[in-house]
């Protein structure tokens, strides 16, 4: 198993050690080449640009996509959103790689507006509904990486994981990825 974690800062690690995040820990645990190719900041449009390019440079089995939340906070709808994530798995499974599509972090900061001014942590909860539909129509595979958070494993923040999070991404993830092998 060969895997391309594909995503933004909940993906790259935000705010602590990479060697504590998500993808260090699924790749100690694995044994596995797992490549972090997460950007802070990044959209979705983003991924879908750099998406290919990883796959011919890398040739993983798997391609974890974890993103959108930097959409939203940009205003984007949801339905933009999940049309890039589709284009990203298309071009996964163009490439005979198998494409897990993650559910991002719940939001716990709940005074932040994003540039719709709409509640952010609203936002977020309901693209994470749609995407997971989106999902469960299209018969992707899923990983929910807000199974099991909690306030206190996130930064102050509020968006952002802090080590426990981390582990609690990680586990999530993992539970997934043992279920496909």
């Amino acid at each position: 198993m060969k895997i391309v974690c594909l995503g933004d800062s909940l993906t790259e690690t935000y705010g602590i050690d990479q060697k504590k995040g998500w993808v260090n820990l699924l790749r100690k645990e694995l044994n596995a080449e797992i490549i972090n190719a997460g950007i802070c900041g990044d959209t979705t449009n983003g991924m879908l640009a750099r998406c290919e390019q990883l796959i011919f440079k890398h040739k993983p089995s798997h391609l974890i996509i974890l993103g959108g939340t930097n959409d939203l906070w940009y205003g984007l709808k949801k339905e933009y959103i999940i049309s890039n994530l589709q284009a990203i798995t298309s071009q996964a499974k163009y490439h005979e790689v198998v494409p897990v599509v993650g559910l991002p972090t719940l939001s716990y900061n709940l005074e932040e507006l994003n540039a719709a001014q709409e509640n952010y942590s609203e936002s977020i909860n309901s693209f994470r509904k749609a995407l997971l539909q989106y999902c469960i129509d299209q018969d992707k595979i899923c990983i929910d990486f807000s199974k099991n958070m909690k306030k206190e494993h996130f930064l102050e923040d509020g968006l952002h994981p802090n080590e426990l999070g981390q582990k609690v991404m990680f586990q999530n993830a993992l539970t997934v990825l043992k279920m496909i092998k």
